[in-house]
């Protein structure tokens, strides 16, 4: 007969033993425990990275993605320079930081429109100013917010649509904007001026104008019939590095008399003027035509302008009070709003990044991306995004344009080149061009949810006219 406890026997019940004592704590009884839990540890490694850098002449940006997403970066990798009888170009350094090989991305790169870059007239829609050069936005403004631009480098501004002379002279009308350059600035320049010209082309004096001459003083000029004129300095100089408000108002009698107001001050009057025959002119900040006058300063500003207004009245004693007093730019674009005969009113709010489709002076509704070509290409390893000498408004339909990536740890060159096409007119010269620029990685295939974007569209994604 077979023992019951055999020495195998034994040798399996006192495993299970130790198995159930694990299971259940220190002692056999189980009234201490409650609940139990199995768990398996999280796997962290990373079978392979996607992340890029690019390195341009107006900045850097990177990326890393775990999963799909977009990057929004400074500048842009297009030429910064404005457009010249010579190919502008960019090079930009796109350099692979990942794991994924070459023939484990997809890459792609496209420019998802293109039009002037505009700042908005809240009075008439249809008249933006349109800015040009080297213009920024969003700076610090006179009621510590960010809502002025900047001018520098030949920057200035003009509206697209004319205005006839003959109804401002022997008429009452006003203008007026906000003003700040740097303290001790020497170079004077206009700040607010009609002008013959829709572009800086030069013909014959500004009239109305507003500037500041070398001293730091605000001038004001008008002229009459049969070339007679009247202008007027303020007491004080205002380059100061603060901001100020210069308002000009004229009262139309038998004659025209102007006034000028800066900072509420009390007015400096020039001689009443006969009205001047009409003609088509144009609303510029920053740049104004001095041929004729005097020692004149620079022919545009370096400084920082915000809240330009023109009306078809005067403005009284307690609305320029109100105006030079307001609390925030919202309630002195309340107050512009609400004046007299208001015809344009430009915040000078803008974020860079709005855009006007409508006719242009001299070119019509010919766009001035038509009148730009451009050429875009790799090495390492070589590529063609777009053929040079194909004109931006064709690239710029959003299309994407597939070519090599770089191996992990290696840079590849992109260059992107700008030249006038045959159809370039002097009018789009300097004129902002937004166009907003993407790429796009991929693990291949292509269409998977591993993809990043890295896109340029903010108020540095322009090419200039």
């Amino acid at each position: 007969m077979t023992p019951l406890l055999t020495p195998a026997r034994v040798s399996v019940l006192l495993a299970g033993a130790a198995v159930l004592l694990v299971l259940t704590g220190t002692s056999a009884s189980l009234s201490g425990w409650t609940a139990a839990a199995v768990s398996n540890g999280t796997n962290n490694a990373a079978d392979a990275s996607l992340a890029f850098t690019h390195s341009y002449p107006t900045g850097s940006c990177s990326l890393t993605a775990r999963t799909s997403g977009t990057v929004s970066c400074s500048g842009s990798p297009a030429p910064a320079a404005a457009s010249s009888g010579s190919t502008q170009t960019a090079v930009d350094s796109i350099t692979n930081d990942g794991t994924l090989t070459a023939a484990q991305l997809v890459s792609d790169f496209r420019a998802t429109s293109c039009a002037p870059v505009q700042l908005a007239n809240s009075k008439t829609a249809a008249d933006p100013m349109l800015p040009r050069y080297s213009t920024s936005f969003a700076g610090s403004d006179p009621w510590a917010g960010a809502g002025a631009i900047g001018l520098s480098g030949g920057a200035y501004a003009a509206d697209v649509q004319a205005t006839n002379t003959g109804t401002l002279l022997g008429s009452s009308y006003a203008l007026g904007v906000w003003f700040k350059v740097a303290n001790g600035y020497a170079s004077g320049g206009p700040l607010l001026s009609l002008d013959v010209a829709a572009d800086n082309g030069t013909s014959a004096a500004g009239t109305p104008m507003i500037y500041m001459d070398t001293a730091g003083k605000i001038r004001f000029r008008v002229t009459g019939t049969l070339g007679t004129s009247s202008s007027g300095v303020s007491a004080a100089a205002y380059n100061d590095g603060s901001w100020h408000f210069a308002l000009l108002s004229v009262a139309a009698t038998l004659v025209s008399t102007p006034t000028l107001y800066v900072d509420n001050a009390a007015g400096v009057s020039g001689l009443g003027l006969a009205a001047l025959t009409g003609g088509n002119a144009y609303w510029h900040l920053g740049w104004a035509d001095f041929t004729g006058v005097g020692s004149p300063p620079a022919s545009t500003l370096t400084g920082s302008l915000a809240g330009a207004f023109v009306t078809a009245a005067t403005v009284s004693s307690a609305t320029r009070t109100s105006l030079f007093g307001t609390a925030s730019s919202s309630a002195y674009a309340t107050a512009v709003l609400a004046l007299s005969g208001i015809t344009h009113f430009w915040p000078l709010t803008d974020a860079g990044t709005s855009t006007y489709g409508g006719s242009l002076p001299v070119i019509g509704a010919t766009s001035p991306c038509t009148m730009l070509d451009i050429g875009w290409a790799t090495t390492s390893p070589a590529g063609t995004v777009v053929a040079a000498g194909t004109k931006v408004s064709t690239f710029a339909d959003g299309t994407w344009h597939t070519i090599g990536a770089p191996a992990p740890a290696a840079t590849q060159t992109s260059t992107i080149s700008l030249s006038r096409d045959a159809t370039w007119n002097s009018y789009i010269a300097g004129l902002r061009l937004y166009l907003p620029i993407g790429h796009r990685v991929q693990a291949s295939p292509g269409g998977g949810n591993w993809a990043a974007t890295l896109t340029w569209a903010g108020s540095g994604a322009v090419v200039l006219g």
